[in-house]
């Protein structure tokens, strides 16, 4: 009984680590994003393409702020995600360095970002599991440990909406969906 429990609360212990990680992912990449809005006017790009990218922001930051539930900061931060990836993807003749420079180290926080998220909803799904089999569901109620949300945005009733080239903007945990700059190769 002992082991069960323990196993248990090392599981929930591993989560909310993860959740520490991915937090400080998403702060990161929001410390980013003002960066990229900086270096895109000397990059000649239109404000009309860098206002989804604001806005998409300042709603992310929002939600975050209101400390609403994960479904929704999930789907928010794929909002985020899409614009990026829309403004990013559709600049491939910038060679404008420090825009280039911004746009990879956001595709890179997106990377990390999306194993940071993997990394949560597995350690979630495997808590989840844990918790609904018998006996560990009897030493998950003496331990009051409870079954935790994963960090994934509830799947839309209608076809899901898609960004430029195909990339889901809802229903789908956060992933990393911005292509390189040109002349990069994306991991």
């Amino acid at each position: 009984m002992r082991a069960g429990v323990r196993r248990l609360r090392t599981l929930q212990q591993r989560h909310r680590e993860s959740l520490r990680l991915l937090v400080h992912e998403l702060d990161d990449r929001y410390d980013l994003v003002p960066a990229l809005i900086a270096a895109s006017a000397g990059a000649g790009v239109e404000r009309e393409r860098i206002r989804p990218v604001v806005g998409a922001r300042s709603l992310a930051i929002g939600v975050r702020d209101q400390r609403l539930g994960l479904a929704e900061r999930a789907g928010a931060e794929n909002a985020l995600s899409a614009t990026l990836h829309e403004l990013i993807g559709g600049l491939d003749g910038v060679s404008h360095w420090p825009f280039i420079r911004v746009a990879r180290e956001l595709q890179l926080r997106e990377q990390r970002l999306a194993g940071a998220v993997r990394v949560y909803n597995d350690l979630g799904r495997t808590l989840n599991t844990a918790i609904g089999r018998f006996p560990t569901s009897l030493f998950a109620k003496l331990a009051a440990i409870g079954p935790v949300a994963l960090f994934e945005a509830p799947a839309p009733m209608a076809a899901p909406a898609t960004g430029s080239e195909g990339a889901p903007v809802t229903g789908t945990p956060v992933r990393s969906q911005a292509p390189a700059p040109s002349g990069t190769a994306a991991a």
